[in-house]
């Protein structure tokens, strides 16, 4: 009698443990899902980012010309300025 109770004890023990094992091997198949999907995620993010940052310094150096040459157009703006000046003085 106690070897019939210890093995349905034993049985039922064995059954409880392959189901926690299928259990925690589709729980582990799920979330190595998630980490693919996230991993996949991300790595479209860091081209969006990459990209972005292309696009920023493309603006940035186009920026830099622009304030170079407003710059320079000040400066000749400036000069013509005092030509002028110079001008409307030897005129008076």
């Amino acid at each position: 009698m106690k070897k019939n109770v210890v093995l349905i004890i034993t049985f039922l023990l064995m059954i409880a443990s392959i189901g926690t094992f299928c259990y925690l091997k589709y729980q582990n198949t799920e979330i190595t899902k998630e980490i693919d999907i996230n991993n996949e995620s991300v790595k479209k993010l860091e081209e969006t980012v990459n990209n972005e940052k292309k696009e920023i310094d493309e603006k940035n150096d186009e920026y830099e010309k622009v304030k170079e040459k407003v710059k320079d157009s000040l400066e000749e703006l400036s000069i013509w300025e005092s030509i002028k000046e110079k001008l409307n003085n030897s005129l008076s």
